[in-house]
């Protein structure tokens, strides 16, 4: 079950197999965690997130004007994932889930090195460049679980290489904000820095990867005197917010309905972009209370992790590349390894640092 989450299985099987496997293995996803459920002792649920997600559906379907089959099936997937995930999180340690992020991580450099295409950007497993992006963030922060720092080291380069692949812009912001906070948790985590400068450096000598041409000339241009202003700032986050301002100040308390701010196929307002972020998706779909629940989720959980920051460091780190993520993308209910990741992380910071066993810093 681990893989199928954090890999995207049931995703990737959809997009190269065919609707039938994909569909079968997110079936399979989903019984296979209610089993795992009913087959184990059941701990105090996430309260919170519940709540939050009840609202978010019952206000956001209420104004919802297309196929109530699909309100129907995402909530019903959404709720089987977030009550029945929670056992899993529990019982799952660092150690599993960084073995399980390198795997994703080897999957995007094998995607760039033997399967490259025109688009120039790689992903892996995960098929979107940008989710693939924050998967290795997310493995870059449990590295830091790693006691050896050659290992450690080693893991770090991976994720810093298929990270890059993926030709994310905030990829490289929130990795060197990750790196930067970890220097105050221990100065040694300097290296961190050194390990992306020489992921960098390969990369940047090597010419044979077919990458963006555009994106990638963009990160050229940060290690040298000329940066490309242009490729750097171009369609940045802040215009497709704006893009949204008076749709979301028409209905602040209620919001436009389930998927209205998610643009494409699902656009009600005029707007083929989507919204790009999640705390603006949930305000303008269901209004304030679950914008609200959500921020309280997230500031208490990055709260939370501070308390833990001298024996689980990891936490914090986690917590900023979370909350970073969700201003950047509008796929959060359906995204199960954000959704996993977030529920481990708020089961973990609740504990009493007192009782959490501290990590070595070698």
């Amino acid at each position: 079950m681990l893989v199928f989450i954090i890999c995207g299985i049931p995703g990737f099987a959809l997009f190269y197999i065919g609707p039938t496997y994909g569909g079968l293995l997110s079936k399979l996803l989903n019984v296979l965690l209610v089993i795992y459920f009913l087959m184990n002792k059941k701990s105090k649920p996430a309260i919170v997130i519940i709540i939050f997600g009840f609202i978010y559906y019952s206000i956001s379907g209420f104004f919802f004007t297309g196929d109530m089959d699909i309100w129907y099936t995402e909530a019903i997937k959404y709720f089987i994932f977030i009550i029945c995930s929670l056992e899993l999180a529990i019982k799952t340690n660092s150690k599993q889930i960084q073995i399980i992020l390198l795997v994703g991580a080897i999957s995007i450099l094998i995607h760039t090195l033997f399967f490259p295409n025109s688009f120039g950007r790689y992903s892996g497993f995960y098929l979107n460049p940008n989710s693939a992006a924050v998967v290795c963030l997310i493995g870059f922060a449990y590295s830091y679980c790693i006691k050896s720092i050659t290992y450690r080291l080693l893991a770090q380069f991976m994720y810093t290489v298929a990270g890059i692949m993926t030709l994310s812009r905030s990829f490289v912001l929130v990795l060197l904000l990750v790196i930067l906070v970890s220097v105050l948790s221990n100065r040694k985590n300097i290296v961190g820095l050194l390990t992306g400068a020489v992921a960098i450096i390969i990369i940047l000598g090597t010419t044979n990867l077919h990458l963006n041409t555009k994106r990638f000339n963009a990160l050229k241009s940060i290690v040298s005197d000329d940066i490309d202003k242009e490729a750097i700032t171009e369609n940045p986050r802040n215009e497709t917010w704006a893009l949204y301002k008076d749709f979301i100040l028409d209905k602040p308390f209620f919001g436009h309905g389930f998927k209205s701010m998610q643009g494409r196929e699902t656009d009600t307002l005029g707007i083929k972009t989507g919204v790009h972020n999640t705390y603006l998706m949930v305000l303008g779909e269901a209004g304030i209370i679950p914008f609200f629940l959500l921020l309280y989720i997230y500031i208490y959980i990055f709260a939370r992790s501070i308390r833990h920051f001298s024996s689980n460091p990891e936490y914090n780190y986690l917590a900023i590349i979370l909350i970073t993520y969700l201003l950047v993308s509008h796929n959060y209910f359906d995204n199960y390894i954000i959704l996993f990741v977030s529920i481990w992380l708020y089961q973990k910071v609740k504990e009493d640092p007192e009782m959490t066993n501290p990590i070595t810093q070698t």
